[in-house]
């Protein structure tokens, strides 16, 4: 393989359809929430996407089969509305693979045209917090608006969003299509539920798309216990670090 390329599978007949990209990134917090949002309303395939900047491995899937990694374009219609979901196993790995590989699906959906787009990913902190994640946002100004008054705090500076999640808005405004990105509050280093279920929470409250959450909230718990344990360790760390200080400076004294 020389480049990157699109293998269809059918092409269905869409009416406006909007875009939800979840490739993974932070905390899988896109992966998660576009994964649960494509179960929850049976999407179909119906196109795949293979790059040769794409990693280096193939993914063994639970049988012991073996699989090439890819990115998948999903529709399905609910509510009255048409929607194509991008998910994926991995991201390109170069900076010149990531422009080939966003361009490629820019491609794909504009056959259908796709006007809006939606990116989702993880907004890291570095910090484990039992507060509720916050939905950081960014993006087209008029869509912002409405995403407002559904919590959704507005990112006026700071660093880049790296990756698809970033480009196929800043790509995709070069062709004509609005979008926003929803980025859930997460530490960074753990896979994160309770940030998918929050973003996920907010995108389809503002979409008006009625699926149910129950699958992610349970596993949203399951993450919160996960973070929990990870702070009892780490403050029991630090106390005997702490301690093992105290001891020290005593005998040298």
């Amino acid at each position: 393989m020389e480049k990157t390329t699109v293998n269809v599978i059918s092409k269905p007949k869409l009416k406006a359809p909007i875009l939800i990209e979840g490739l993974p990134g932070m905390g899988y917090v896109g992966k998660l929430a576009a994964e649960h949002l494509l179960e929850e309303l049976h999407a179909k395939k119906f196109a795949e996407l293979c790059s040769p900047h794409f990693p280096h491995h193939v993914a063994v899937q639970a049988n012991g089969t073996l699989k090439p990694l890819r990115n998948e374009f999903y529709w399905a219609r609910t509510d009255g509305k048409d929607v194509v979901i991008l998910v994926g196993d991995v991201q390109p790995v170069s900076p010149e693979g990531h422009y080939e590989v966003v361009e490629s699906i820019l491609d794909v959906i504009e056959q259908f045209n796709v006007k809006q787009l939606f990116t989702l990913g993880g907004y890291a902190t570095g910090k484990y917090s039992k507060a509720k994640p916050r939905v950081v946002g960014v993006g087209d100004h008029a869509l912002l608006k409405e995403f407002r008054k559904h919590g959704v705090t507005v990112e006026k500076g700071g660093g880049p969003i790296i990756g698809a999640a970033g480009l196929l808005l800043g790509l995709g405004r070069l062709r004509g299509m609005r979008g926003i990105c929803l980025l859930g509050e997460t530490h960074g280093m753990v896979v994160d539920h309770r940030a998918a279920q929050v973003v996920l929470e907010v995108l389809v409250g503002v979409l008006g798309i009625k699926i149910d959450m129950s699958a992610l909230e349970r596993r949203a718990r399951e993450t919160e216990h996960t973070l929990d344990r990870i702070r009892r360790e780490m403050e029991l760390r630090a106390r005997k670090e702490r301690r093992r200080e105290e001891e020290e400076a005593w005998y040298i004294g």
